[in-house]
């Protein structure tokens, strides 16, 4: 019996024991795990301090931008205000326009009615004037037309006084260089007595300068005058033929006194005491032949010896060769 009662014993004993161990294990695992869940409460509570952190500077962030809002608020109430005076005062601005607008569209009515008037008027009279002054208008194209013709008159007219003042200036350049020719060649004393003649001719201021007629004097030697510019209008080959045929039929004989190539200018004895005038054409012969060798047109005359431009030239001119 004792026996049994030790097992009982021995039996309750280990069974307390395990309870005891069980609940050991029990105790220290629930320990683990309430430390781990103290580890983890404490790392969860410092990630929240830091949301709490951030959160907290968060709001300190928002409270800046509501106080910011609220200024911008206040600024904008203010501007509000004025965007309602200037409304207002727009809205007073507008009444006062369409107050004018209306006045105005009754004035345009008005001048419409008046304007209506005087077209009515205008178109009656220029059925009117239409009615009247078709004789008017009739004339006005034919003077138009005249008109048209004279500008086309006149600029062909222009046209030939340009070629005519070409030739002109051309002409006294020629002249201008006979006469400086002329000029040295009155240096010379023995043509004193023609220097003079021509002093007086030019103290008359006159362009021709009628003398009394004077003996022929044959002169041995070359004899040359200072001659003033003149325009001479150019000869047609009609007239200068015709010229030339008188001129030989009349047959009068000079000689070339002076020749100036340079310039295309001779000078003859013959002048205006035997009716040599501006236009004149002479043939040049040489002795000892019966066809000329030039051609010479006169373009300025004195008493007695005259200044031809060479015209034609078959042969050169010589000093001595015979003019008629």
């Amino acid at each position: 019996m004792q026996d049994k009662i030790k097992l009982i014993i021995i039996i309750v004993l280990m069974v307390m024991l395990a309870i005891s161990a069980l609940v050991g294990v029990q105790t220290y695992s629930s320990k683990k795990a309430i430390e781990l869940e103290r580890n983890s409460l404490r790392n969860e509570n410092s990630i929240l301090s830091k949301k709490i952190d951030e959160v907290s500077k968060e709001r300190r962030g928002l409270q800046e931008k509501v106080n910011t809002l609220s200024n911008d608020l206040g600024k904008a109430s203010q501007e509000k205000e004025e965007i309602q005076k200037q409304y207002e005062a727009i809205m007073r601005e507008r009444e006062n326009l369409v107050a004018k607008a209306e006045s105005l569209q009754k004035d345009n009515n008005k001048l419409r009615g008046d304007l209506d008037n005087l077209m009515r008027e205008k178109q009656q009279l220029g059925k009117n004037l239409e009615n009247n002054f078709a004789p008017i208008k009739q004339e006005n194209v034919q003077l138009r037309q005249q008109l048209d013709n004279i500008n086309t008159l006149k600029d062909k007219l222009e046209t030939e006084l340009e070629q005519l003042k070409g030739e002109k200036s051309g002409l006294e350049k020629k002249l201008n260089e006979i006469d400086l020719f002329l000029e040295q060649k009155l240096s010379k004393s023995k043509y004193q007595s023609l220097k003079e003649q021509m002093g007086s001719i030019r103290a008359s201021d006159k362009p021709e300068v009628k003398q009394a007629p004077q003996p022929k004097v044959q002169h041995s030697e070359k004899e040359s005058v200072e001659l003033p510019a003149i325009i001479v209008k150019p000869q047609t080959k009609e007239q200068e033929n015709a010229s030339l045929d008188k001129s030989v039929s009349a047959k009068p004989v000079g000689s070339v006194l002076e020749i100036n190539k340079e310039n295309g200018f001779v000078i003859i004895d013959l002048g205006q005491e035997i009716g040599v005038k501006p236009g004149d054409v002479f043939g040049v012969y040489r002795k000892g032949q019966d066809s000329p060798i030039a051609t010479l047109g006169v373009i300025q005359v004195r008493q007695r010896i005259s200044a031809c431009d060479i015209k034609e030239e078959a042969m050169p001119i010589q000093m001595g060769d015979l003019v008629r």
